[in-house]
């Protein structure tokens, strides 16, 4: 092969090098829950340990190095073990996202294990018996008669992430998780369309291109969706919240006023201190998800406005509104979450709400007045308690 496309090559490996680096130091925690966070940056390290493996290799089947045939035997075994690796992590990542890790836990880990642990057998196996690869004497490698057991099982976990964006998609009500998930679908078809390529011809693979591209779209979109978004219970954030509600201020009056919540769980501290913060942020994603379904119901808008403070905006146009249905609804979703969950703690909630109808007050003077009512709230309930 021409040295000088053989430089380019190279090339091009240390600038997918010295991307990934930037990418794995840029994630940040958040942008996505800490699982996410925890597999995609693993997902890059694994890319970028596959970049280093695969340009050895490359530089011995194009005789720019000189190894031995036993240690080139267990570069080929860690080349085809670092690609399946990536589709494991992958994998892991798109299910953590769909929240089917928990749903499904043992169908997850199974499907998570099985056929890595299958692949990395026969590929290790193979350097005594050549099933999926061998080295020639002349130190070349030649493909195995199951060679093609490797995509198949590489086949598994997109398979499954294809099925699982397609379901995603379809139960989702967030207009952003569904362009998530149609992401996701995308770069499956993406990734798996330049394995096929990169199967059929022969020379320089192609497959660190596909991979880079997939961590690339997922950083990118991550990034994106977190300006908006909170990473934990993946609702509108407190910027979007502002956003949203300045603009709609703009348009108040009397005739088409918003009502506007604020909504703080009881004695959260209290669930941190005896439960963890991982039961915390249980209990946060608990009323985020039952503030989404009820807020969807009215065709409204939820963010978390920070800490256990959500905020909704509800448009009361053309029907009699009544505040209270509105915390009754979240509140029974709630109790019946915890029950479900079995959560050896209650999730007790108060809340402030005003009527915006004025566009002349700033949407600082509204959270203002309704945060006041959330604290006569709160504190009616802990007198009541005393009594």
């Amino acid at each position: 092969m021409n040295m000088n496309i053989l430089s380019v090559y190279f090339i091009f490996n240390v600038f997918l090098l010295i991307m990934s680096g930037y990418i794995f130091v840029k994630t940040s925690r958040d942008l996505m829950k800490q699982r996410e966070y925890t597999i995609f940056k693993t997902f890059v390290i694994a890319f970028m340990t596959y970049v280093v493996i695969n340009s050895i290799w490359t530089m011995q089947e194009y005789d720019i190095i000189q190894l031995p045939k036993g240690v080139f035997t267990v570069i080929c075994f860690l080349s085809l073990s670092s690609v399946l690796f990536n589709c494991l992590c992958f994998y892991k990542f798109t299910m953590i996202y769909y929240g089917y890790s928990n749903k499904m836990k043992t169908l997850y880990e199974f499907f998570g294990v099985l056929p890595f642990l299958v692949t990395d057998l026969l590929a290790l196996i193979s350097i005594w018996t050549g099933w999926v690869f061998s080295v020639s004497d002349d130190i070349n490698i030649i493909r195995g008669p199951i060679y093609h057991a490797f995509t198949a099982c590489a086949g598994v976990y997109f398979g499954i992430i294809l099925v699982c964006s397609i379901v995603s998609m379809f139960k989702t009500n967030s207009p952003q998780a569904r362009k998530n998930c149609l992401t996701l679908f995308l770069l499956v078809i993406f990734l798996v369309s330049w394995i096929i390529i990169d199967d059929i011809f022969d020379g320089l693979t192609i497959i660190p291109i596909a991979i880079f591209g997939v961590i690339m779209v997922v950083f990118t979109t991550f990034q994106q969706t977190g300006i908006n978004t909170d990473a934990l219970t993946q609702m509108n954030n407190r910027r979007k919240a502002m956003e949203y509600l300045t603009s709609q201020l703009e348009n108040v009056s009397g005739s088409s006023p918003i009502y506007l919540f604020i909504i703080d769980i009881n004695s959260f501290k209290q669930i941190n201190d005896n439960y963890g913060h991982v039961e915390g942020d249980n209990a946060l994603i608990i009323v985020a998800d039952a503030i989404k379904e009820v807020v969807s119901s009215y065709h409204g808008f939820g963010a978390r406005y920070g800490g256990d403070e959500f905020i909704i905006a509800i448009k009361a146009q053309n029907y009699i509104f009544d505040s209270y249905e509105v915390i009754k609804n979240i509140d029974t979703i709630v109790k019946t979450k915890c029950f479900f969950y079995k959560k050896p703690y209650e999730i007790n909630l108060s809340y402030g709400c005003t009527l915006c109808n004025d566009s002349t007050l700033t949407i600082e003077m509204y959270i203002k007045e309704a945060d006041k009512l959330l604290y006569e709230s709160k504190n009616r309930q802990k007198e009541g308690s005393l009594e």
